[in-house]
C-alpha cells in the first residue's frame, strides 16, 4: 500500500517513514506544506495519506478537501497537536477518513492505517 506522508515537521516524517516501511508500506511521498501535499497526491496516487492539520501555505482540511476531490478514494488519516473534539469533527467532515491525535507512537500509527487497509477491501486503484 502506497503512503502519502505530509507534515510541517521532517522528524515526524522521518519517524513515520521508517515505522510504514517496517511494516511493509511504501513511502511514495513526503510533503512539508497543504500546496505540496495536493501536488504531491495528485502524481503519485497513494492509497492513504498521514495529514498534519497545521501546515503552512494550505491547512490539512483545506489540502483533504482538494486530494478528496481529485482522489476519492484516497484514505486520509488526519493527525494532529490539538486534541480538541471539533478538529476531529472539522478533519471528518473535510473528508478524513479517521483521526489520531499527537504525540503518537508508532504502533497506534501503524495499527490506524492497518484498520484503514481493512476496510478497503479489494478496491483497486486506477
Amino acid at each position: 500500500m502506497k503512503v502519502l506522508i505530509v507534515d510541517d515537521s521532517s522528524f515526524v516524517i522521518l519517524v513515520c517513514r521508517q515505522a510504514l516501511e517496517k511494516s511493509g508500506y511504501q513511502v511514495v511521498g513526503e510533503a512539508y506544506d497543504g500546496v505540496s501535499a495536493v501536488e504531491i497526491a495528485e502524481s503519485t496516487q497513494p492509497d492513504f495519506v498521514i495529514m498534519d492539520i497545521a501546515l503552512p501555505r494550505k491547512n490539512g482540511f483545506e489540502a483533504t478537501q482538494m486530494i478528496q476531490e481529485i482522489l476519492p478514494k484516497v484514505k486520509v488519516l488526519a493527525v494532529s497537536a490539538i486534541d480538541e473534539d471539533w478538529v476531529r469533527d472539522k478533519a471528518i467532515e473535510s473528508g478524513c477518513f479517521d483521526f489520531l491525535p499527537k504525540p503518537f507512537d508508532t504502533i497506534a500509527l501503524i495499527s490506524r492505517l492497518d484498520e484503514m487497509k481493512d476496510s478497503l477491501g479489494d478496491l483497486k486503484y486506477g
